[in-house]
């Protein structure tokens, strides 16, 4: 007889890695233009990594002006979160490597004001 663990997950190779997830959002813009045209339970990947190294630029990973848009996306997105726009949570991808996920939550009530790169990009 031969058992299996269904709770053991294997690594995917780069092949399915690049099948299996969407493209990560490059900049803070494309982030609140995605969150408009989103519809409640919509996923928004904003980054793949490692986000508090690949952020830092003492890491070396990226350079200083990706390391500044991708601090700007991950900001905006935790205030997102805090305002309650969305829920921040994170998929194990590989070992040092996660998809961090922003979940469209349903829209605030009424008096609740959009984050302001929010409401300029409806408003054009």
């Amino acid at each position: 007889m031969h058992l299996v663990h269904t709770t053991t997950v294997r690594p995917p190779t780069a092949a399915s890695h690049a099948r299996a997830t969407p493209a990560a959002v490059m900049s803070e813009h494309n982030l609140c233009d995605r969150l408009a045209d989103a519809l409640p339970g919509d996923v928004i990947t904003y980054h793949i990594g490692l986000l508090a190294r690949d952020r830092a630029p003492q890491s070396q990973m990226l350079s200083i002006e990706r390391c500044r848009e991708l601090g700007a996306v991950a900001d905006r997105a935790l205030r997102l979160a805090e305002s309650g726009w969305a829920h921040l949570v994170q998929r194990r991808i590989g070992e040092e490597c996660f998809a961090y996920l922003l979940i469209v939550r349903p829209r605030p009530r009424r008096g609740t004001a959009l984050p302001a790169a929010v409401a300029l990009r409806q408003a054009a």
